[in-house]
This record gives C-alpha cells, structure tokens and sequence, in this order.
C-alpha cells in the first residue's frame, strides 16, 4: 500500500480549516508551523498500513516496530510534545486527533470501502466515516488499535495510559466527544482537539485555559504600570526580593538541590492598597501569565472537594510558570481550630493539602488577605515572603492623584493636590473617582476635570464607604 502523502495538499487543507476573519495565514507560514506534525502523520500512516497488513496477512505486530521522528522544530507542536514529557503512546493520540483536520483524505483511502463509500473496510479500526464529507474519523478504538493491535490486555493498558490518566486529556488539551447523544461507550467517543491549541499550532503563542470547562482560575493582565503603583519604600523593596527570585530561581535551583522550588508568598493590608496590581506587574514585567484563583469555585462544602478543586488547578498549572494569585484568600486558609468535630478535622485537612500543593509548585504563588490575623501561624511560617501592603500616607495618595489621572485629562486650576492628599482614600478609592469624573468629563465634550464633578465624584465615593464626606 502506498505510504505516501501530498504535503502540499496537507497545508492546503489546515490552512483552509484554520481560516479566520481576522488574520488568514499564508500557505508558506502554516507549512513553518506544521512541518513536524506532517512529519509524525508519516508515522502515523505507517502505522496504519502495518495494521491493516496484520489484519489482512494475520501477523501480529508491535506499535514500537515504527519508530515516531526525532522532531527538531520549534513549532508549537513540538514545543507541547516536550513540555508535557508526552509519552510515545500520548504523542499518537495527538497526531491521530490532528490527522482529520491536516489531510483528512489520506486516512479515509486507506480504511473506507471503495465500492461502498459508506462502509469501512476493517470494523477493528472502530472510527466512523463523516455522514457529510464521508471521511474518516477516529475514535478511541482506533488509538487503542494501532497502539495495541489485536492484544486485548495492552489495548487495557494503554487506555488508561492515553485515555483514563492521559496527560492530555488531564490538561483539557484533548476532549473526548460521543457521536450522538445516546452514544455510551468510550471506546466510541472521538478525540477532539480544544481550539486553543488548534490557534497554539497556527499561531504559536502560548495557549491558556479553556475557561469554559469549570476552570478555577481567570487569567488576569493590567494595562497599568510600575509609576501607577504608589507604594512606601519597604514595601517595594519587599516586593524586588520576590522579583529576585523570578529573575534568578531557576539558575539558583539548577546550582544546588537543597532550595525548594516554590516561592509562596503572603500579601495583607487594607482593600485597594496595591495587592492585585503588584502580582499583575511581576507578571507583566517577567512575561509570565497571572491567574487569580476563583475561591467560590474551589471552596466546597462537600467532604473532600475542596482538595480536589486544589489538585485540579495545581496540576493544570505544573509546568507552565504561571504566577497563582488567590484573592482575598480568607475564604480558604483561615485558621486552623481545635478537632471538636468531623468538619474541624477536614477543614485542617484542607489547609495542609494547600500547604503541601504549595511547597511543590515551582513558580510564584501569592496569598492575598485584608487582615493578616485570619491566616493560620503554621500557614505564616510556610511562606517566602511576608508582605504589608499599608494604606497610603499623604505624600503618597498626593501621587496617585497625579499618576493614576489618564494622560488626555487635565485638572482645572482651582483644584489642589495638597486638599486631595489629605483625604484618606486608598489607591483603589482614587481610581474609581477618577474614573466617574472623567466620564462627567467626557460627557461634557471636554478633558478638563472641573472641580464640581469631582468634588461629586468624592463625595459618592465616601458613601459608598458608609463614611462621612
């Protein structure tokens, strides 16, 4: 049979399944990025042909008689079979959930019926042929066939390798889909690629979570800067022993094994004191992504959930250098009580497994709370960094006035940054103020903040304080 495929028919078509609006790659681009994906769908056609000639000839081969390529690209392809340690199994049930959209003809020739286009030649393979285009599509039979040929014991095995415990569907990378709604059985289910990294192989920027599958996490970014941060001098010198680390971790752990890979640390102070934004800068500064954990979706009041929820998120975030922000983490790690109770016991046990998850991620992961108090002290020993984040004095909110006001916006002349200083807001306070009168501004067809809007815009913010202006 023959082996052979057109590349250029292969660019061809996942150019044309990865068009969008907004950007169409050319043909050269996508042919940079696929080129070690069309050098593992070779493999993946060997393959293929050696089952069907065990089939046809009743031999029985081993998989590992057809040796995956050394892939020495760079593309997004190759990068996410080495971040992840795939193994040769894993790497096969990639190419294979790929294959249909890269050269969806090449598997359907050599598996359809030729006299009956809707039948398929070897009922083994499982798969199913498209009721629309008629191709072929995989499912998880088929990656358990070409894994494990006619051996019922290894095709047992490396289910639970590729399928059950697989790295990739663990990762939310590869989801497993029923043909109909009645469909029961796995082994029937096809493979589908998220289409996040489907834009990761075309784009090669690094993918994020796929938010919309019950992820604990949102992906934060800011598109302020270090000048709008307004902090005291010990504060920020804190702050830069966490950005040693960030700069220099890895170098420190590649020298010696005795440091532990984590760096986690605590952040306390009043609300809009600077918190959020700081752990939003080291990211944006070092190019890593921040992710503020989603405390209602990882609390539960269920016995043992709330470890799970914990587990589900660190395991997504191994490997990824992603900075862990958990948000006015009270909620979670408050302190530890007296075992009078079966749900004392388990909220202890929750606080532990955070700390052990904790003491094992490599990277950054920031605790935020408003009072210091509510943390257990066996968490406070744990962490890193301990830092105070304090309401700002006068100096200080005098230049967040003048920092935190859009560069198009003007104050008018009347108004006085001594008087603004003395009032005692944080720097979220003056945000938000800034903003409502900015917006009475605009209204107003000017970028002259008056002093009577602003002088409203102060008076609601103390309201909504429950303090007097």
């Amino acid at each position: 049979m023959d082996q052979d495929f057109d590349k250029e028919k292969a660019y061809s078509d996942f150019h044309a399944y990865l068009k969008t609006e907004d950007k169409t790659p050319s043909i050269g681009e996508i042919s940079e990025l696929t080129e070690d994906i069309l050098l593992d769908l070779q493999w993946l056609i060997t393959l293929t042909v050696l089952r069907i000639q065990d089939l046809e000839k009743d031999t029985v081969s081993s998989f590992q008689d057809v040796t995956p390529p050394e892939l020495s690209g760079n593309s997004g392809y190759a990068q996410l079979i080495r971040n992840l340690k795939l193994s040769v199994p894993e790497r096969l049930l990639l190419i294979t959930t790929i294959a249909p959209l890269v050269a969806p003809e090449k598997l359907t020739r050599l598996l359809r019926d030729e006299r009956n286009h809707v039948r398929l030649l070897y009922p083994e393979f499982g798969g199913y042929l498209d009721l629309l285009h008629t191709g072929f599509v995989p499912t998880l039979q088929t990656i358990l066939f070409l894994l494990a040929g006619k051996d019922k014991v290894n095709a047992v095995y490396y289910k639970m390798a590729v399928y059950t415990n697989g790295k990739l569907v663990r990762e939310g990378i590869i989801r497993f889909i029923p043909s109909s709604s009645s469909e029961q059985n796995e082994l029937h289910f096809s493979p589908s690629l998220t289409q996040e990294y489907l834009h990761y192989f075309q784009s090669g920027s690094q993918p994020r979570p796929d938010y919309g599958r019950a992820f604990p996490a949102t992906w934060v970014t800011t598109g302020l800067n270090w000048g709008h941060l307004v902090l005291e001098d010990r504060t920020l010198k804190n702050i830069r022993e966490i950005m040693r680390w960030v700069e220099h971790g890895d170098t420190l752990l590649a020298s010696s094994s005795m440091f532990n890979v984590s760096y986690p640390c605590l952040f306390y102070g009043p609300p809009g004191t600077g918190k959020s934004l700081t752990a939003k800068l080291i990211g944006k500064k070092y190019g890593k992504d921040v992710f503020r954990v989603d405390l209602s979706m990882i609390v539960s009041k269920y016995i043992g959930e709330t470890e799970k929820n914990l587990a589900y998120l660190f395991d997504r975030a191994q490997g990824k250098d992603w900075i862990l922000f958990f948000d006015e983490a009270d909620a979670l790690f408050t302190k530890r009580t007296a075992v009078n109770s079966s749900q004392d016991k388990w909220a202890n046990l929750e606080v532990s497994y955070l700390l052990q998850r904790m003491e094992e991620h490599k990277g950054l992961t920031i605790l935020a709370t408003n009072l210091k108090n509510n943390i257990d002290t066996a968490m406070t020993r744990r962490f890193q960094s301990i830092i105070y984040f304090p309401s700002p004095k006068e100096n200080e909110r005098k230049q967040l006035w003048i920092n935190l006001l859009p560069s198009p916006f003007t104050y008018e002349a009347s108004i006085s940054m001594e008087q603004l200083s003395k009032l005692e807001f944080s720097g979220a306070n003056i945000a938000n103020i800034l903003k409502d009168a900015c917006l009475c501004a605009l209204d107003h067809q000017t970028k002259e903040i008056h002093h009577a809007w602003l002088q409203e815009s102060i008076r609601k913010e103390f309201i909504k304080e429950n303090r007097t202006p």
